[in-house]
């Protein structure tokens, strides 16, 4: 132990250990300089156009690519993410509605297809109410005879007499009774 750990210890210090020596840092090599017109990767002879004087630019400072990707890429992922989710959802609410709207357009279908059957079924019963035998048919449950010859009673001589050939027809005029 040297005296100077020995020091440490006593006064209730810490005793340390020398630091290795940090690698030497990798500088950059000096550029030769540049001939104007000429650009580094282009074959000997070779010059470009004289351009206009442009300012030493000072170095960037290195940047881990990686890193700031990654950052501008979740909040895109997440955009996608969210669109593509949208998306599904928008076409799961539109493939139930046109699915109803179908079931719904079936349903009035054979509605109608019923309606129709049954209109059909009804003018046939109303063509058929309307011929002259049942018409007969009926007036005869209901109690109506056919009306036979009109006889008529003559108060002045008290007798009953017929149309026929005695010209009561004119003499007489009955409401609702036309020869």
């Amino acid at each position: 132990m040297s005296d100077s750990d020995t020091r440490d210890q006593k006064a209730g210090g810490v005793s340390t250990m020398p630091r290795p020596a940090a690698p030497p840092r990798r500088t950059a090599r000096p550029r030769p300089p540049a001939e104007p017109g000429r650009r580094p990767g282009l074959p000997d002879g070779v010059r470009l156009a004289p351009s206009a004087p442009s300012t030493p630019s000072a170095p960037s400072a290195p940047s881990a690519p990686s890193a700031s990707r990654g950052g501008h890429r979740m909040p895109f992922i997440l955009m996608l993410c969210v669109l593509l989710g949208g998306a599904l959802v928008c076409t799961l609410l539109i493939s139930t509605t046109l699915a109803a709207g179908s079931y719904r357009i079936t349903k009035l279908q054979q509605s109608v297809d019923a309606l129709a059957r049954q209109r059909q079924t009804l003018q046939e019963q109303v063509a058929q109410a309307q011929s002259a035998q049942v018409i007969e048919q009926q007036a005869e449950q209901l109690g109506m005879r056919e009306p036979g010859q009109l006889r008529f009673f003559n108060v002045k001589t008290g007798k009953v007499q017929t149309d026929a050939g005695s010209g009561a027809v004119q003499a007489i005029n009955v409401p609702g009774y036309t020869p």
